[in-house]
C-alpha cells in the first residue's frame, strides 16, 4: 500500500490537544449550603456509577482519536497494489460510418451504440480510465484517457453520424499504439460489423504480434435490421453519340433477404426527368444508362422511392457542367468534306473563310484549321494544317509520296481514339522533316503522315496528305479525327467530373491564385466553411455528408457532388463469420461492483459514523 499525499500524516499532531482536553480537570466552585442531607445521597449514587462514567469518557476519547485517524488516512489517499493490478484502461471505439445510420422505427445503430457506451461509463470504477475514439475511414479522438465520467459522457454524446464508408483498421492501429503505454489495456469496438474484420485480426496477431497484450472486445450493434436497397454507382461521362449530351450510369442493388419493387426517380434541377420501375430479387443488382440531358448542365439527382433501414444510399448526386461551344475558324479554298465534318459537330461554332479573307492576329478563335494554305505569321494558339503548300510551310517539306499506305498509327493517342485506318486509299502526300519537339502519330513505312507538336502556348496538328485525293473523307474515321483533334486542343478528352465519394478530399487548383486568397464552401445542409488557398491549391476535407457542395471562387461558382455509392456499405447485415468473434455484451459493458469509489470515500463515511456514535455518548453524559 502507498499513499498519494503522505504529508497529511502531519495532522496526527492534533491528537495531542484532544487528549489534553480529556485530562484537564475543571476547578469546582465553592458554595455554602444549609444542609448536606440531600447531597450525601447524590454522592453515594455517583460513586456507584463512576466506573461506568469513566469508561464512557475513555470510549469517547478513543472514538475521537479514531475519527481523527480516519480523516488523516482519507487525506493521505491510500492506494493498494491490487487496485493497480485490476484497473482497466479502456480504449472505446465507436463506428460512425454510413451503415451505422441504419435504424428501426425509433433508434439508429449509432444511437444504440452511444447508449451502450454511456452505460459502460456509468459502470466505471474510480481506478478505471477510458479513452473515446470514433471512426469511419479516419479515427477521431474525442477524449484522452480520463476517469472523469462527465467528460466521457460529453465526448460520447458529441459523436455525430456521417455518410462515410466503414474502415476500422486506422482506428484499431491508433488504439494499439496507445495501448502500448498502459499496463492493462482493453480495446472495445462498437460496430455493426457488416464487414468481416479478419484483416484487423490478422494485423493484431501476425503483422504486429507485440500488440497481443491488448484485449480486443467486439460488441455488435445491428438492432436486427437488415433490409436495404441502395445506389452503388452513379457516374457521368460524355455521350459517344451526341457531343452535347451526357451518359449517366446508375447501379442499384437489393441487399435485402426478400424481393423489392420500387421506382427510380431522376431529377434535373429539382424537376422530374425520368421514372423507371425496378423489381430486384434478393442480392440482385441492375445497371442502366440515362441520356438526353440539356447542354446547359445542372444538378442531377437519382432517388429510390423505397422504405428501408438505410436512407443514405437511396439518393445519389451528379454535377453536369455546362457544355460551351468551341469557336473554330476554317481557312480553305473549298473543302465540302471538311466543312461537313465540322458542321455536324454540335459543340463547334464554325466560321469558314477563303485564304484571301484571313487576317492573322485579328480573328480570335480557339482552333484555326488551314486547309492547303500557309499563313504569313503564326502566333500562339491551336492550329491544324491539312496538306499546306511547300512554300512557306512551318516545317521543311520534301519529295512527294506516290500512293502511300498507312502501316502504323498510335491507337492510344486521344486524336486517334476509336479510329481505324486500315486500307485507306491515299493518292498524294509528301515527306516532312519532323522537328525534335514533335511526335508522329501515323506513318507510311517510316514516312510521317500525321504529326503533332505541343508547346507551352501553341499546339499544332499537321496532316501530310491531300484529303481530297483519298477516300479518308468517305470513312467514319475522318469526322472522328477532326472531332478528337478539336477536343485534344481543349486539353481534355472527356468532361471534367465534379464528383467525390464521402470522406475524400476535394482538391482543386485555383487559376486566380494571385487574387483569390480563400474559397467559401457551402455544404448540403447550409453549413459553410472559409477555406484558404495556399500556393494556388484548395484542399477541403469536410465531405462527410452526401449532397451538393458549392464552391464560391471569387465571382464564379462551382458545384461538386458527393455520394456514398459503396457496395459494401449498402449490405448492412452482419457479415458471415463475425458471430464467432463477438463477445457477450454484459461481460464487456459491466465492471466489478467492488471499489466503485476510492478508499478515502469509505474512510470519510466511517468517520461520519464514528462521529455520530461519539455525539450519542456525549449526549448521554450530559443527561447523566
Amino acid at each position: 500500500m502507498n499513499f498519494l499525499s503522505p504529508t497529511a500524516f502531519l495532522l496526527f499532531g492534533l491528537a495531542a490537544p484532544i487528549v489534553m482536553l480529556y485530562i484537564l480537570k475543571l476547578r469546582r466552585r465553592r458554595e455554602p449550603v444549609s444542609t448536606l442531607l440531600f447531597w450525601e445521597q447524590i454522592f453515594r449514587e455517583k460513586q456507584t456509577t463512576s466506573l461506568f462514567q469513566k469508561l464512557k469518557q475513555l470510549l469517547s476519547l478513543l472514538l475521537q482519536l479514531l475519527f481523527l485517524a480516519l480523516l488523516v488516512l482519507a487525506l493521505a489517499r491510500p492506494q493498494f497494489a491490487f487496485m493497480t493490478k485490476s484497473a482497466r484502461q479502456i480504449i472505446l471505439i465507436i463506428d460512425r460510418s454510413a451503415s451505422m445510420n441504419a435504424a428501426d422505427d425509433t433508434l439508429s445503430r449509432l444511437e444504440s451504440a452511444k447508449q451502450q457506451a454511456l452505460h459502460m461509463v456509468d459502470n466505471l470504477r474510480f481506478i478505471d480510465e477510458m479513452m473515446v475514439v470514433s471512426c469511419h475511414t479516419q479515427p477521431v479522438i474525442h477524449s484522452p484517457f480520463t476517469n472523469h465520467q462527465k467528460s466521457l459522457r460529453s465526448a460520447i454524446e458529441s459523436i455525430s453520424p456521417t455518410d462515410v464508408k466503414t474502415d476500422l483498421q486506422p482506428a484499431l492501429a491508433v488504439a494499439h499504439s496507445v495501448a502500448q503505454t498502459k499496463p492493462n489495456p482493453e480495446i472495445v469496438v462498437f460496430s455493426d460489423f457488416h464487414q468481416v474484420p479478419d484483416a484487423l485480426l490478422r494485423q493484431q496477431e501476425s503483422v504486429q504480434p507485440h500488440f497481443s497484450d491488448a484485449k480486443v472486445h467486439l460488441v455488435p450493434v445491428n438492432l436486427g435490421v437488415a433490409d436495404n436497397v441502395g445506389i452503388t454507382q452513379f457516374r457521368v461521362r460524355k455521350s459517344l453519340v451526341n457531343a452535347f449530351d451526357y451518359q449517366t450510369l446508375l447501379t442499384v442493388i437489393n441487399a435485402s433477404i426478400e424481393e423489392k419493387s420500387f421506382n427510380v426517380e431522376l431529377y434535373l434541377n429539382d424537376a422530374i426527368l425520368d421514372v423507371r420501375p425496378y423489381t430486384l430479387a434478393p442480392g440482385e443488382s441492375k445497371s442502366e444508362l440515362f441520356t438526353n440531358f440539356t447542354m446547359e448542365g445542372g444538378r442531377l439527382k437519382a432517388a429510390l422511392d423505397v422504405e428501408d433501414a438505410l436512407s443514405t444510399d437511396n439518393v445519389a448526386y451528379a454535377a453536369l457542367p455546362k457544355r460551351e461551344q468551341i469557336p473554330v475558324l476554317l481557312v480553305t479554298p473549298d473543302n465540302p468534306f471538311l466543312e461537313n465534318a465540322l458542321a455536324v459537330d454540335e459543340k463547334v461554332d464554325l466560321t469558314v473563310v477563303a485564304p484571301d479573307q484571313y487576317e492573322p492576329g485579328v480573328m480570335d478563335y480557339t482552333v484555326i484549321i488551314f486547309d492547303r494554305y500557309n499563313p504569313s505569321t503564326l502566333g500562339d494558339g491551336n492550329y491544324m494544317f491539312i496538306y499546306p503548300p511547300k512554300t512557306g510551310a512551318i516545317w521543311q517539306i520534301g519529295e512527294s509520296l506516290e500512293t502511300p499506305i498507312i502501316t502504323e498509327w498510335e491507337r492510344d493517342h486521344p486524336i486517334l481514339r476509336h479510329v481505324h485506318l486500315d486500307n485507306v486509299q491515299i493518292t498524294e502526300a509528301y515527306q516532312v522533316r519532323v522537328p525534335a519537339t514533335a511526335s508522329v502519330l501515323v506513318r507510311s513505312f517510316g514516312d510521317p503522315l500525321l504529326i503533332v507538336e505541343e508547346g507551352q502556348n501553341r499546339r499544332i496538328v499537321f496532316i501530310a496528305t491531300d484529303t481530297l485525293k483519298s477516300d479518308l473523307p468517305l470513312r467514319i474515321a475522318f469526322p472522328l479525327i477532326v472531332a478528337n483533334t478539336i477536343q485534344w486542343f481543349q486539353g481534355k478528352s472527356e468532361i471534367e467530373e465534379y464528383h467525390l465519394q464521402t470522406g475524400e478530399v476535394l482538391k482543386k487548383w485555383i487559376d486566380e491564385a494571385a487574387t483569390v486568397e480563400s474559397v467559401t464552401v457551402v455544404g448540403p445542409v447550409g453549413e459553410s466553411w472559409e477555406i484558404p488557398v495556399e500556393k494556388g491549391e484548395l484542399l477541403f476535407d469536410e465531405t462527410s455528408t452526401v449532397g451538393f457542395y458549392e464552391l464560391k471562387i471569387g465571382e464564379n461558382e462551382e458545384v461538386w457532388a458527393v455520394n456514398l455509392t459503396d457496395l459494401a456499405e449498402s449490405q448492412i447485415h452482419t457479415a458471415e463469420g463475425v458471430a464467432d468473434l463477438l463477445e457477450e455484451e454484459e461481460l464487456v459493458l459491466s465492471s466489478s461492483a467492488l471499489l466503485n469509489y476510492p478508499p478515502w470515500v469509505y474512510l470519510i463515511l466511517l468517520a461520519v459514523l464514528l462521529s455520530a456514535v461519539e455525539w450519542f455518548l456525549y449526549q448521554r453524559r450530559r443527561i447523566d
